[in-house]
């Protein structure tokens, strides 16, 4: 299903990971199509990843529900944005830390050897679940719409919470790492 969207059609956003045997989702937070993990007053939900499909669901929906929504404009700019940047970075060695502490990790290389993440918005009456490419041993990227290795899972509501929690494994199943990028192009001019 191919689907149109617009920033202002969003309605949620959130990260989904799977760390061994947990899952954890965060909350983003959300300015005008760009997003980061909410760390300030944002959802962050850890999982067993023996929970029921439809328990799955409901906590992804919660996080969707949680995603806070920030007016570009009133974002700091200048000095006081590098200052927000390095009090968010501040936080997100706490919130790597947390899975550490919860894992039972001795350090991050452990904590992503097996990792998978995929991103969620939800646009309108749609999820749409998004998987990820593992490039640096500790730092996921999405993975751009013409790589081959790139998959979107779309559910429509109304869906059960079954639904989403299956859509969602299935999104995190499908992350890679060093996701390939397309073929190069070669060109081929015949003279007459």
């Amino acid at each position: 299903m191919s689907f149109e969207w617009s920033i202002k059609d969003v309605t949620g956003d959130i990260e989904i990971y799977r760390f061994g045997i947990f899952y954890r989702l965060t909350s983003c937070r959300y300015a005008s199509g760009r997003s980061s993990k909410d760390l300030d007053h944002g959802l962050d939900e850890f999982l067993p990843t023996t929970v029921s499909d439809a328990e799955f669901g409901t906590a992804i929906r919660r996080c969707h529900d949680a995603t806070r929504f920030v007016d570009f404009d009133i974002l700091p700019k200048g000095e006081a944005a590098k200052a927000a940047i390095r009090e968010w970075k501040k936080k997100l060695v706490l919130w790597k830390r947390k899975a550490l502490e919860r894992t039972g990790c001795k350090n991050l290389e452990e904590l992503y050897k097996d990792a998978r993440k995929s991103s969620s918005r939800r646009i309108k009456d749609v999820y749409a679940f998004f998987n990820s490419s593992l490039d640096k041993p500790t730092v996921f990227f999405e993975i751009p719409r013409h790589f081959p290795d790139y998959r979107k899972f779309i559910v429509e509501q109304p869906a059960s919470h079954e639904m989403l929690g299956k859509t969602a494994r299935t999104a995190l199943d499908a992350g890679v790492r060093n996701a390939r990028p397309p073929p190069e192009r070669v060109m081929y001019f015949v003279r007459d």
